[in-house]
């Protein structure tokens, strides 16, 4: 992968594209030119060529060791931009502190091949048979970063479970809406984990038709544990591989919730935090 002497800035469709190689302008300028023609007009080898382009990720370290992503972007979904501006001085929303978007700010290839996926999904609607041509493994991650941006983007995850019925599947979402129009749509799948993320740290959402799950983030330990204690399951930061994946074989106990706590926040923060929560009980 070669790197560029300078960024090069490319907003395509709203959406911003900071490259910093050539094998990623690359990849964009064959996607632009083929999504330029409509997607009513798109050949069979345009489709193809776009899934070609498309990567999933196999994490070889890290809190999701051993599992394939299929990833979304923090930074360029409307969804999350919108959640972030509508939430600016809310202390309690958890978009506010997001890793992935903090990644994407100094991982500029990360940035664009998320935004890259993004746009391919939520864009294109494949079939079941054609997303059988995606690399996968037997545990795969949807939306390890970003969240769905629309209801093309939620069809073709649903679509992807029935193409690998031999893997579990954890789908995280915020924006619940696309996915449960894409499951009644389409049905859900048997190998399919859907998880609603909470938007506010200490306040688990309420949860929504076809979610199995919903996982909330707390200020800190002693939180954390009054909820596990009350019947939530803990999830705390650990590796997947350390929890037995319970999110992807949909084999949690307890009261349909799961909870972690904050990390990577100051004492001052959390102390806000926990008066804000105290405030609103």
């Amino acid at each position: 992968m070669s790197k560029k002497t300078e960024i090069v800035k490319i907003n395509y469709r709203g959406l911003l594209f900071l490259i910093d190689n050539d094998k990623i302008e690359k990849d964009l300028s064959v996607v632009m030119s083929i999504l330029d023609k409509g997607t009513e007009n798109l050949t069979s080898l345009d489709r193809f060529t776009l899934l070609s382009i498309y990567k999933t990720a196999y994490h070889t370290d890290g809190k999701i060791e051993g599992i394939t992503s299929l990833d979304s972007t923090a930074s360029n979904c409307e969804f999350c931009k919108a959640i972030r501006e509508a939430n600016k001085n809310n202390d309690l929303c958890i978009c506010n502190g997001c890793y992935d978007l903090h990644q994407e700010s100094y991982r500029l290839a990360v940035l664009s091949r998320h935004t890259l996926n993004m746009l391919i999904m939520s864009t294109v609607e494949f079939t079941v048979e054609e997303l059988k041509m995606l690399t996968v493994t037997p545990l795969i991650r949807i939306n390890s970063s970003g969240d769905t941006p629309n209801t093309t983007y939620a069809r073709n995850m649903i679509k992807l479970c029935y193409a690998f019925p031999f893997a579990h599947v954890g789908y995280w979402a915020k924006n619940i809406g696309p996915v449960i129009k894409a499951c009644d749509e389409l049905g859900k799948p048997e190998n399919l984990t859907l998880i609603q993320s909470s938007c506010l740290i200490g306040k688990p959402a309420t949860k929504a038709r076809y979610f199995d799950y919903v996982f909330t983030v707390y200020p800190d330990k002693a939180t954390t544990e009054k909820a596990i204690a009350d019947g939530t399951s803990p999830c705390n930061g650990k590796k997947c591989k350390d929890c037995g994946y319970k999110c992807y074989f949909g084999n949690h106990d307890g009261n349909g919730n799961i909870a972690e706590v904050l990390r990577g926040v100051s004492k001052e923060k959390i102390k806000a935090i926990k008066a804000l929560l105290e405030k609103e009980a």
